[in-house]
């Protein structure tokens, strides 16, 4: 828990420190006691609590053969000692903290082994402090390329933006602190250098928006983990910061003054031209108005022309429509007239044979023969010769009839006649529909169906269609074709 809380909240890393410590005593293990203090030493350091973490590592002090906690140890000293060189304004101890560090740096580089980053780290970290930037820096960009962990590929990110910056190539050290920055905040860290150092070099770079973000951000991240020295640090930028902001916003403030004197001035320049125009206009205006009340009546006149001619062609259409109309009227009243004509006298000659047959059956009082002759008169057939000849007439009248219906239907239910095969009682339907028929009553009546026979025919070809149902019948209408 320590050091999951080690650079994220000071606060509880210190607490689980603590509580480390607490046990190690407990257990009465000199190493884990020694490690604890250590860790404690640690987070004070990271906290600018420098006394506290030299309280902290006086008690820590083991024998040189256990190198593990050595490297650690003489590791917290140099960084203790090299914090408190920076923040010291005396040059005596400046100095003497300076020297510290470095022999304690040196030592914990003596004590880490070949192969580990830290050894890497530290070794070039070491370069960077005595002066041999180009050296520290190669050496940094070599560790930049090993698979190293988040939080460590973050420190050399860092170390490379500081070498950078010292160098006076800005842009690179921009970029470098940038990749911190970003693992960082990847890793939850709190406490970190980076985010200060970017803003900082944006800030002279005159990026004043992003680093006013990055060193708020800052001034939260120190707040929240508790970092005094951080905080200090933050102190030194963020009013200069706010300051430069400030600046600009009163140079905005003026800027939109003298813009609003100059659009002043424009506008009443542009009042005195409108007055002058507006005089003008008034002149023009007058002689303007009998060429526009001229040009109105024009158009009106124009309008209402235009307005008869298209009420003409309306009127053309729909006579021609009524023609149309008329002459298919027409010719189905005489196909039909013609065939009912035929058939009235059929149907007369058979009824005036059938009457003359029973009426000599009953002067001869031979009854039976009357019975098979009435028996023998099959009603239903003479029903189906009707409907024949009506299919018959129909398809005279509609030659196209049964394509264009099936091209109203779906393929597989598409209606396919035998050759000399009549209407079906579908096609029958709506062919008595096309002729303008189209009460289910009477169309139920010549059929010799029941109405509700008659509705469910109809609603099973509208379902079966590949139109809406309720446009089916108009669609059927306006294609189906009289033979010309």
């Amino acid at each position: 828990m320590f050091y999951r809380f080690k650079v994220f909240k000071r606060d509880s890393a210190f607490y689980y420190g603590i509580q480390a410590k607490d046990l190690a005593y407990q257990l009465n293990n000199k190493s884990f006691i020694a490690n604890a203090n250590m860790n404690l030493a640690d987070i004070c350091v990271s906290s600018g609590m420098y006394k506290e973490a030299l309280d902290f590592l006086e008690p820590s002090k083991i024998d040189e053969k256990n190198s593990n906690y050595n490297t650690l140890y003489y590791g917290v000293l140099g960084r203790c000692y090299g914090d408190m060189a920076e923040y010291s304004n005396t040059p005596y101890f400046n100095k003497q903290y300076l020297n510290l560090a470095h022999i304690y740096r040196e030592k914990a580089l003596s004590l880490t082994e070949d192969g580990y980053f830290f050894h890497y780290f530290l070794k070039a970290f070491n370069k960077s402090k005595d002066g041999k930037l180009q050296e520290s820096l190669s050496d940094f960009n070599v560790l930049l390329k090993k698979n190293n962990q988040p939080h460590d590929q973050a420190l050399v990110h860092y170390m490379l933006g500081e070498l950078y910056q010292q160098l006076g190539e800005n842009d690179k050290a921009i970029a470098h602190f940038t990749e911190a920055v970003i693992s960082d905040i990847k890793t939850a860290t709190k406490e970190s250098l980076a985010i200060i150092k970017l803003s900082e070099l944006l800030f002279k770079k005159g990026d004043l928006n992003k680093a006013s973000i990055l060193i708020k951000k800052a001034n939260e991240d120190a707040s929240f983990y508790g970092a005094q020295q951080r905080k200090i640090q933050v102190g030194a930028i963020l009013p200069l910061v706010e300051q430069e902001i400030l600046k600009i916003v009163e140079k905005e403030k003026q800027r939109i003054y003298w813009q609003y004197i100059i659009v002043s001035s424009f506008l009443v320049l542009a009042i005195c031209f409108v007055l002058i125009i507006y005089y003008q206009f008034r002149k023009l205006k007058k002689a303007k108005k009998i060429i526009a009340d001229a040009h109105k009546n024009l158009k009106r006149i124009n309008k209402q022309l235009i307005n008869v001619n298209e009420k003409i062609k309306l009127q053309n259409i729909e006579i021609k429509q009524v023609n149309k109309q008329l002459s298919e009227a027409n010719k189905i009243k005489e196909e039909y007239l013609g065939l009912f004509f035929t058939q009235y006298d059929m149907v007369y000659e058979k009824f005036n044979s059938f009457m003359t047959t029973i009426k000599n059956h009953i002067e001869e009082e031979n009854y039976d023969k009357v019975k098979r002759t009435v028996s023998g008169y099959n009603l239903k057939r003479e029903k189906e010769k009707l409907l024949e000849n009506f299919d018959t007439a129909f398809i005279n009248l509609f030659p196209n009839f049964i394509n264009e219906f099936n091209f109203l239907m779906k393929e597989e239910y598409k209606i396919k006649l035998e050759k000399e095969q009549f209407l079906t009682k579908e096609l029958r339907i709506y062919a008595l529909i096309r002729l303008g028929i189209t009460q289910n009553e009477i169309i139920a009546q010549i059929l010799g169906y029941s109405v509700n026979s008659i509705y469910a025919f109809k609603t099973k070809i509208r379902n079966n269609s590949i139109v809406k149902k309720d446009d089916f019948d108009q669609k059927l209408l306006k294609n189906t074709t009289l033979k010309l």
